[in-house]
């Protein structure tokens, strides 16, 4: 067998060896319609309301986690558990005390939320190769509320587990698309809970998230 025969003989032996590779990576880059989105993200919020006069400071440590799985093509259902916590150190403050007195001086307060909710989505569909996807939402479920209130070496803290609904508004800004899709989600949501302590009622926020889904 001459050179040339040879050559031809392992040419035709790599072209037939590379076809199934080819073939799986076309099948791991095509696009197809995603079931389930997983979101993780970044939450900052402002309290509204009574929650104001208690803690007038935004919240900047948040976290928001949602899994959502596709029940028809432009709705979802799913779970969404997220924290927020809110503070604020007052210089000079009259407050109640746990026994009816007042006390006046430095105060710090804080509040822990963590809410676990039932999540539903509805998408506006702009196409399958649209890269911008705005969507309405509401949660509905149980928040834990926890807050804490100090002036000088006393201390006074009070939880409970209370209702909460979320209505929300949001966009998801496609950056990968593939059998798994990468996008940005950009959400606002109105947060109502039925949380009372000291003076407050019905503790309410406004939150913005920010949040990375990931969508097979």
């Amino acid at each position: 067998m001459n050179r040339s025969a040879i050559v031809s003989a392992l040419a035709a032996v790599l072209l037939l060896g590379s076809l199934p590779a080819a073939a799986q990576y076309h099948g791991w880059t095509e696009y197809r319609p995603t079931s389930t989105l997983f979101n993780v993200g970044y939450q900052m919020a402002q309290p509204v309301g009574g929650l104001k006069d208690y803690i007038g400071a935004a919240s900047f440590r948040g976290f928001t986690f949602d899994w959502r799985s596709r029940l028809f093509k432009d709705v979802s259902a799913g779970l969404r558990f997220n924290w927020n916590r809110f503070n604020e150190t007052f210089p000079d403050l009259t407050a109640t005390t746990t026994t009816g007195g007042t006390i006046s001086g430095p105060v710090f307060r804080y509040m822990d939320q963590f809410a676990v909710q039932a999540i539903g989505h509805y998408y506006f569909n702009r196409g399958e190769e649209s890269m911008f996807v705005p969507y309405l939402g509401v949660g509905l479920g149980g928040v834990w509320s926890n807050t804490y209130q100090q002036t000088a070496d006393l201390g006074s803290s009070q939880d409970g587990f209370y209702f909460i609904a979320s209505p929300e508004v949001g966009l998801l800004l496609t950056l990968a698309r593939g059998s798994t899709n990468a996008s940005l989600n950009l959400g606002v949501s109105y947060n109502f809970t039925t949380a009372s302590f000291r003076n407050v009622s019905n503790a309410q926020s406004l939150a913005e998230t920010i949040a990375l889904a990931f969508a097979y």
